[in-house]
């Protein structure tokens, strides 16, 4: 499904006319404050971003979400949604990621938008469960997870010379 829908948003898989939104998303420092990698360095990383997640569209039918708010129909304020990830340890997971641009944060979107793609996981997908890989340090991506429902199952050294990411899960049957 290309398109889902949640009270207040409207989550749509990205197409190429989004390259500039995630861009200014994703190339914020602000936005990327507990990302090792730091924000892209310019919008041929986030053109190499959303090439990705287009074809993880093409081969499993669901992915990464275009979030625009339902009274601003057009304007993206955020990326995320589910994706398969290999991670080290841990095999193959479902993986539940957020970003979102500074001016919307506050406002229970990436809540809502988690909400939606662990209904959308439960209605489509043949998962037990979803993931979240955290930085240990990012205390309001944490909250919002176990808020989801999400509890923490281990980490996961993902990042040389930094401390593990915290990897929650949340069951979905």
């Amino acid at each position: 499904m290309k398109h889902y829908a949640t009270d207040r948003l409207t989550l749509r898989q990205p197409d190429i006319a989004d390259a500039t939104r995630l861009f200014a998303i994703y190339g914020d420092p602000e936005t990327n404050r507990f990302n090792p990698a730091g924000p892209h360095a310019d919008a041929s990383v986030s053109m190499q971003v959303l090439n990705r997640w287009r074809e993880h569209w093409e081969n499993h039918g669901f992915g990464v979400w275009a979030i625009e708010e339902k009274a601003k129909p057009g304007i993206v304020i955020g990326f995320g949604g589910l994706g398969w990830a290999e991670e080290e340890g841990w095999g193959w997971i479902v993986n539940l990621g957020y970003r979102f641009s500074p001016a919307v944060w506050g406002k229970g979107y990436a809540t809502e938008m988690g909400q939606g793609a662990i209904d959308f996981a439960t209605e489509r997908l043949a998962v037990e469960a979803l993931y979240g890989l955290v930085r240990p340090q990012h205390e309001k991506s944490l909250h919002v997870l176990r808020k989801l429902g999400f509890g923490e199952v281990g980490t996961l050294e993902d990042t040389p010379g930094q401390p593990a990411s915290l990897v929650l899960e949340r069951p979905l049957r």
